[in-house]
């Protein structure tokens, strides 16, 4: 048990308890939840590029008004989707390392929304190498 940052707090043949003197989240535990945000906001734009990129479905608006229809992934925007889902993948995992070294006290919790996006860009990574990786 950590017992730097406690102090001792009890009377003689009474037993010991201890008192948090941490009164707020310190630096590391604040930069943890801003990591994960960004994992989020990282892999949310890479799908959007991703939809954007892809080719247009010729439907019956399309034929009824000849339009022409382009049938072909945009590239440009996948290599940056996937760039961003792969900067999504180290901030993560960045995050989760630094999460697990402030991981000491029996207090101290994973955070779960960073554990989900490293998991999330991670089978994005995976998806984007079997699916797109003629287009990269």
């Amino acid at each position: 048990m950590d017992d730097r940052n406690r102090k001792r707090i009890n009377l003689p043949g009474q037993p010991v308890k201890y008192e948090d003197r941490r009164k707020k989240a310190d630096w590391v535990v604040r930069s943890v939840t801003i990591v994960a945000a960004i994992g989020w906001v990282l892999a949310l734009f890479a799908l959007l590029l991703v939809d954007r990129a892809s080719p247009i479905g010729d439907n019956f608006i399309t034929r009824f008004l000849d339009i022409t229809v382009v049938s072909y992934w945009n590239t440009s925007l996948l290599r940056v989707a996937f760039a961003m889902t792969l900067a999504s993948l180290v901030v993560c995992v960045a995050g989760v390392i630094l999460n697990a070294a402030r991981h000491r006290r029996k207090t101290d919790r994973y955070n779960k929304l960073l554990i989900s996006i490293t998991v999330a860009s991670s089978v994005l990574f995976a998806l984007y190498l079997i699916f797109f990786a003629r287009y990269l």
